[in-house]
């Protein structure tokens, strides 16, 4: 299952976009407002027909509020814009379909998006009988997805229920990290009960829960962590680590919290899916992932790691996220980014960068891709430019020059020895030239 191409229609910010999709791996990057979360709440919103196709999948919907402002005229009010259109295609199954909503009091359309929940149909349908049926991992994690806990959280998970739990609430806005807390709750002391008990030799619970931790540590071995599990002692999840030893979740920082419901709640949700891969479910599941703030937490040593600590846990999975972050943009290829901004007809593009940011310094990013100065726009620049022309010029001893330094070192800002050397090597130059 890969997501190959997105166009919208007035829906929300967007006039018109269209915008492809690397099959392994897509980076969105814009500024502020400019749309990132829209694309992916649009992704979301097109693959609703596939998961609302399964026994505990719900889709989701364009609302109302999607639909793109405009101001006519010079008054203050706003219209908005109908139809909204999303126009989605996969490969692999090679499916088109469109979702749109024609009105403020109409419901979103079903008949064009037809293939898809065929499909998701025939998926359901097969569960049924065949055992060994494959199904891919669908799910949306928001920005807002350490803190928003859903409204069903404080349901009882339960060991038995369908595979297609494990697209309950996956579109949703919110977290259901209580909900897989207790999952794996039941499932550690159901496997301790097992293990005592004759009639479950052929139970593959601790298979999952292995898989489940191996993807988990997998994702946070490069930050020290290791260790996932439940623990009967602390009533909740835990994580050990070489120099703060055996914590649980909720004692950790934001950071680390959110990356390991991120990487739990994916691998709970394959082991759901996928039981019959036992152990390798995170591995040999295919799906789409979207993330929104990729970077959400992470220190800029650890945004240079995420995306690969996530492709080594879940290779099979097509991961479409955003960012602001250049530490992260240094980590792919100019292949597998896309800048959203308006072009010079103030028309909505989504395009590749000019030149390819991977492995290059952050501040190339910074400025190659993100189209931003490498320094911050600050008053004491100018005034640190002006005493660098005139130490270059040889007039360093100059009262001028003592008086911009004054100013210079009254701000905490500091020159480099490398720096003064140059502009002294400079003006040496320039005594020379003027003898």
């Amino acid at each position: 299952m890969k997501l190959r191409k997105l166009k919208l229609k007035d829906f929300r910010r967007f006039e018109s976009l269209d915008i492809d999709f690397h099959p392994d791996l897509t980076v969105i990057a814009a500024r502020n407002g400019q749309g990132k979360t829209s694309i992916l709440e649009a992704i979301a919103t097109a693959l609703g027909p596939f998961v609302g196709a399964f026994d505990l999948g719900s889709s989701k919907h364009i609302e109302r509020s999607d639909a793109r402002y405009v101001r006519l005229g010079d008054g203050f009010e706003n219209e908005q814009r109908f139809p909204v259109i999303i126009d989605a295609s996969l490969d692999s199954p090679a499916i088109e379909w469109q979702r749109a909503l024609h009105g403020p009091k109409s419901r979103t359309s079903v008949k064009d998006a037809a293939p898809l929940a065929k499909w998701g149909k025939e998926l359901q349908e097969s569960l049924r009988t065949r055992a060994e049926t494959a199904l891919p991992l669908v799910s949306y994690y928001p920005a807002g997805r350490l803190w928003m806990n859903h409204k069903n959280s404080s349901r009882k998970a339960v060991i038995s229920a369908s595979r297609t739990m494990g697209y309950e609430d996956c579109l949703s806005s919110a977290s259901n990290f209580v909900q897989m807390q207790q999952w794996m709750s039941k499932a550690t002391l159901a496997v301790v009960q097992q293990q005592d008990l004759p009639g479950y030799e052929r139970s593959d619970l601790k298979p999952r829960i292995v898989g489940i931790q191996s993807a988990v540590n997998l994702v946070l071995q490069d930050e020290g962590w290791s260790n996932f599990h439940y623990s009967l002692s602390f009533e909740e999840l835990a994580m050990s680590h070489p120099d703060h030893g055996l914590l649980p979740i909720s004692l950790l920082s934001d950071g680390v919290r959110a990356m390991i419901s991120l990487a739990a709640d994916m691998a709970f949700r394959c082991a759901r899916l996928n039981g019959q891969f036992q152990d390798q479910a995170s591995l040999m599941t295919e799906g789409i992932v979207l993330i929104d703030e990729i970077d959400l937490h992470l220190h800029p040593a650890w945004q240079q790691r995420v995306l690969a600590a996530l492709r080594l846990a879940f290779p099979k999975i097509q991961f479409i996220v955003s960012t602001h972050s250049p530490q992260v943009l240094t980590t792919v290829n100019r292949e597998q980014i896309r800048i959203i901004h308006k072009d010079e007809q103030a028309g909505w593009i989504s395009e590749q960068p000019a030149t390819s940011p991977l492995a290059q310094e952050s501040g190339d990013a910074l400025a190659s891709v993100m189209d931003v100065n490498t320094r911050p726009p600050m008053a004491i620049l100018q005034t640190a430019r002006a005493y660098e022309q005139l130490f270059r010029e040889g007039a360093s001893e100059g009262s001028e020059a003592k008086k911009l330094k004054k100013e210079l070192d009254a701000a905490g800002y500091e020159i480099s020895d490398a720096d003064t050397a140059l502009w002294a090597f400079l003006a040496e130059q320039v005594r020379k030239k003027t003898k």
